[in-house]
Order: structure tokens, then C-alpha cells, then sequence
């Protein structure tokens, strides 16, 4: 029997058995090319460490900012896990919270690292699209190539669409939370998720190999 997850009132029900990535076709390879002297470091990422009183950039918690704080769980019965709101920062909740839509509008029945990536870049004075903007990185066309592979993923037509939570997605929000904890944060933010992606075989590695994250 699968198990079961929720964003807010959205049932995501875990495949029992087997990695998420197996329903997946083989993963094609992003084409964008980019000049050899614009090679970026991924510690580059790492010395991007925003801090509480830095630039602004810290996102900010759901208290005080005049949104519901209503609490959101998300239970990861199969590995014992729990994700709530509580963890995270506000941009980082609402990343993952959006993830679910994204996958519902491409007919995706599985929720993975690649929604999430595009729910980071589609926010709005986004911490994310900063984080790339300072390393170096065009923001629109990582979008695009986003898009490009969310496209060529299988989509299905029925109502479970953006129904069930990917493994790979659970394993990078547990990196992210590793990171946290390497960092001495309270919470985790976007930077903890957009750090997590270079570890994310699915698709955050081959994306940053693109574009010259390494």
C-alpha cells in the first residue's frame, strides 16, 4: 500500500516500492553552451552564505508577514519523515508548496526535484534567481532549460496528475536539511535547496554541468 503525504489539502500518496526516477524515460542532455572562461565554481554557491544581517537577501519566516499560519504538513510515512512548515523559510515553504501545481499543470503525476527548481526561478524577486544572478548565471535560460526537461517527462491523463511525491525531491529537501544543520541555521532556506541541487541526479547535477556550475 502506498504511503501517504500532504501538501495542505493535496493527498501525495509515496510509491512503496523503487525510485520514483524509474517511471521517468532516460534523461536527456541539456544543450545550452556557455563560453569557457565563464566557468563557475559551486563553491562560488557556498560563499554566497546569506546572513542574517546581510543584504537583505535572508528570507524571511511566515510570522509577521501577514500571510496564514496555518500549519502545512507533509508526512513521509515510507521513510518515517516529516516535513512542516515550521522547518522552512517563507520562500522556501512557498517553493515547495508550489511544486504540486507545477506538476499539475504539466500532467505530471510525480512531484520532482525539476518542479521544485522551476517553482524556485518563478518567484518573484526570487532569493533563488538572486543566488544565481550573483553566481554568474542567466536566470531566464536556466528557466528554459527547466521547461525543456520538465517537457520531455511523461505526463499523464487523469486526475492524479502532480499526485505523488518524488524520491529524488524527498532525498534533496533532506540534503537541504543537512546543510542546515552543517550551517548552524535555525530554518531552511532557498539557499539549503539550491545548494542540495548539485547533488540531485535526477536532474539539478546535469543542469549545473551545463551551465558550468561545478
Amino acid at each position: 500500500m502506498a504511503a501517504t503525504t500532504s501538501f495542505s489539502t493535496v493527498q501525495l500518496p509515496f510509491p512503496s516500492n523503487g525510485p520514483s526516477s524509474s517511471l521517468s524515460p532516460q534523461r536527456p542532455r541539456l544543450s545550452l553552451q556557455f563560453p569557457p572562461a565563464r566557468i563557475r565554481s559551486f563553491k562560488s554557491l557556498k560563499s554566497l552564505r546569506l546572513r542574517q544581517n546581510g543584504d537583505a537577501f535572508r528570507s524571511r519566516r511566515f510570522a509577521g508577514s501577514g500571510k496564514s499560519s496555518n500549519s502545512f504538513v507533509v508526512r513521509c510515512d515510507s521513510s518515517g519523515g516529516r516535513i512542516t512548515q515550521q522547518d522552512f523559510t517563507e520562500m522556501a515553504w512557498q517553493a515547495i508548496v508550489s511544486s504540486p501545481e507545477v506538476a499539475k499543470e504539466n500532467k505530471h503525476q510525480i512531484i520532482e526535484t525539476e518542479h521544485l527548481m522551476k517553482a524556485l526561478l518563478e518567484q518573484k524577486n526570487g532569493l533563488a534567481r538572486r543566488i544565481f544572478s550573483k553566481a554568474g548565471v542567466d536566470n531566464t535560460r536556466l528557466l528554459e532549460a527547466t521547461d525543456k526537461f520538465i517537457q520531455r517527462q511523461p505526463k499523464v491523463i487523469s486526475e492524479s496528475s502532480g499526485s505523488m511525491l518524488g524520491r529524488d525531491l524527498e532525498s534533496l529537501i533532506q540534503r537541504a536539511r543537512d546543510y542546515k544543520k552543517e550551517y548552524g541555521d535555525s530554518f531552511v532556506s532557498v539557499e539549503h535547496l539550491v545548494l542540495a541541487f548539485a547533488q540531485d541526479q535526477r536532474f539539478g547535477k546535469q543542469l549545473f554541468k551545463d551551465f558550468q556550475i561545478s
